[in-house]
């Protein structure tokens, strides 16, 4: 007898390299960010998430985290989910390399956020 849900073994890539994971519809973390992408627009249309995985990027992510959680109160850093689209040649680009700030600008459609990996539940 299973209890929970099922968990998927999904191999990390090598370095540099990343993969792009398909939630199941039925998953818990698919179910929490439709949730939520409904809130914020409830005419959207999802038609699939996708996770990123990209060793390199997480352990920068996890790096930096602990650095910036060490210069905040109670050590918390006030982790927001933020979410990004786009399109086209760009999507390799944050796949491979992360979420360039450089194309923040105060009256840009770019918001100063980057792409993080979620914790799979």
């Amino acid at each position: 007898t299973q209890i929970g849900e099922p968990m998927d073994y999904i191999p990390r890539p090598h370095l540099k390299h990343a993969v792009l994971v398909p939630l199941p519809s039925s998953s818990t973390l698919y179910k929490a960010l439709l949730q939520k992408m409904q809130t914020i627009g409830p005419s959207m249309k999802i038609i699939s998430i996708e996770e990123i995985r990209n060793p390199l990027l997480e352990d920068t992510y996890e790096s930096m985290k602990k650095v910036i959680a060490r210069e905040c109160p109670n050590h918390n850093p006030n982790e927001q989910k933020l979410f990004h689209g786009t399109k086209g040649d760009a999507i390799k680009g944050i796949v491979d390399d992360g979420y360039d700030d450089r194309f923040f600008s105060q009256g840009g459609a770019w918001g100063k956020c980057i792409l993080a990996r979620l914790p799979y539940p």
